[in-house]
């Protein structure tokens, strides 16, 4: 039978790191407004504080295996976690579980707006440098706007 104070420990663990992608995903915000405003400094920043918050990811992915382990979950994904929990605690573990899956997505959509933003900024400078030096411009940047979406059926 699985410990409840362990299995609880484990969900505190999960609300820290929905906590600390939320962090991430302002991080990411402020990154974007930074680069389309071309703020470096701001935008150096937000680097520093990601590069940060990756560490305190790393600890808490490092407690969350350790966690696992203990209580027999090795390998067992986010996903699958309700499955496990003991049964007066399922109710918490899907709210849990849930709340760190949306978070995720909202920071992977901010990620990839950032990561859009900042290619697209650096193909700008590359353009403009290559025309102050009197350069051709790179194959495929003949003014075009290239799409930055791309459709997956």
């Amino acid at each position: 039978m699985m410990d409840p104070k362990l299995w609880q420990d484990y969900l505190r663990l999960l609300e820290q790191l929905t906590r600390t992608i939320h962090q991430l995903t302002g991080i990411e915000q402020s990154k974007t407004r930074a680069a389309s405003q071309g703020n470096l400094e701001e935008l150096e920043s937000c680097m520093r504080q990601e590069q940060a918050m990756s560490l305190s990811l790393r600890g808490h992915d490092q407690k969350r295996d350790a966690l696992l382990a203990r209580m027999g979950l090795t390998g067992v994904p986010l996903r699958e976690l309700e499955r496990h929990a003991p049964v007066d605690l399922l109710m918490e573990t899907k709210r849990v579980a849930e709340t760190l899956r949306r978070e995720y997505g909202l920071f992977q959509t901010a990620s990839q707006v950032a990561r859009n933003t900042l290619e697209c900024n650096l193909r700008m400078i590359e353009k403009a440098r290559a025309q102050l030096e009197g350069e051709a411009p790179p194959p495929g940047e003949n003014g075009d706007q290239p799409s930055q979406y791309e459709l997956r059926v």
